[in-house]
């Protein structure tokens, strides 16, 4: 889940510490080392959550090993900055919440170029990120299926005017069109919900990277000339490692074209350390392309190992003998050792 950029340090430790304790192979000591905290803390965080019921005996609570999301929701869900965060998100913030609770969650909204408006006690920001973070919400916290997720939005903004959208991200009107008679859903929105709908269903994400293509948009050549520049250093061992670099790489100047910070691209990682190449590559690819110039340095390195990264697993899942395996290992193993 993306959600603990809003969480507090206590609650953001806890929810690391539940995701290595689920892997269930760590002392306290190599926890607190892992962490960057003391080993005091680490006992105390554990104590503190077997007394909610999450833990026992210092391990994930039986009745949560089979079902780690519901126990990543409960820790979010009494995380009091989410809580309130969660009230904006809906439209539903008191104006008498207190104004040092307000100035610390715009605080850390700033993250994402939002910000809470204390009057109507909602979001103000890029349209098409709070769609999607409420979309990602209903994802995470209730059981829904996709047709009953975007249905729900669709009747949320049935009295909110239409909101003007960026025509040539979507060149082939029959897939917007297939979309919306699928799912039943009003036009004026379809393409939020589209946009979400990718995100889940790889292939049809490649069909889209396809559409770009054939119609030669400025989004696909944007990345044509993007996969140019880091050809010069990556070089591609497969045909698959090729084409999920780019439609990785075609999903993040999507977002950036859609208003989407970098740090929503992000975010699903860990921010550890970043090999120099990275850098390197970020600027150039700032000083080249135009739509890149407003992203920072860092985020943009980040993104980039991050799908270089994910292309090397989806790669390897899929090399069909040992000896292919071995190649692709070698040739990428200075970019992801970082990881």
């Amino acid at each position: 889940m993306i959600w603990q950029f809003i969480t507090r340090k206590k609650n953001q430790r806890q929810l690391q510490l539940i995701a290595l304790l689920r892997e269930e192979r760590y002392t306290a000591s190599e926890l607190a080392k892992h962490m960057k905290i003391s080993r005091k803390t680490i006992l105390r965080y554990i104590d503190e959550m077997e007394q909610a019921g999450y833990l026992s005996k210092g391990r994930i609570a039986c009745q949560y090993k089979a079902r780690y999301p519901e126990l990543y929701r409960k820790v979010l869900m009494r995380d009091p900055r989410f809580q309130l965060f969660r009230q904006y998100l809906w439209g539903q913030a008191s104006e008498k919440i207190s104004y040092a609770r307000f100035k610390k969650l715009n605080y850390h909204l700033t993250r994402l170029n939002l910000s809470a408006n204390r009057r109507t006690g909602s979001l103000l920001g890029e349209p098409s990120l709070i769609f999607l973070l409420q979309l990602r919400y209903l994802r995470d916290f209730y059981f829904f299926e996709e047709r009953e997720i975007y249905q729900q939005m669709d009747y949320y903004y049935r009295n909110y005017p239409e909101i003007i959208i960026d025509k040539t991200l979507f060149p082939d009107e029959v897939m917007i069109n297939d979309f919306i008679d699928e799912f039943d859903i009003q036009p004026k929105f379809a393409q939020f919900f589209f946009f979400d709908h990718l995100r889940y269903h790889f292939q049809l994400f490649i069909d889209f990277y396809q559409c770009h293509r054939e119609h030669r948009t400025d989004l696909y050549l944007e990345v044509k000339q993007a996969c140019k520049i880091i050809k010069e250093v990556l070089a591609w061992e497969s045909e698959v490692l090729k084409i999920t670099f780019t439609v990785k790489l075609f999903d993040l100047f999507f977002g950036i074209h859609q208003g989407l910070p970098l740090t929503v691209f992000n975010l699903k990682w860990e921010q550890g350390t970043v090999a120099e190449i990275y850098y390197r590559l970020s600027k150039e690819l700032k000083r080249e392309i135009p739509v890149l110039s407003n992203c920072r340095i860092d985020d943009l390195a980040l993104a980039l190992k991050n799908i270089v990264f994910t292309s090397y697993q989806v790669t390897l899942t899929t090399t069909p003998n040992l000896d292919s395996d071995f190649l692709i290992q070698e040739r990428y193993e200075k970019f992801i050792s970082s990881k």
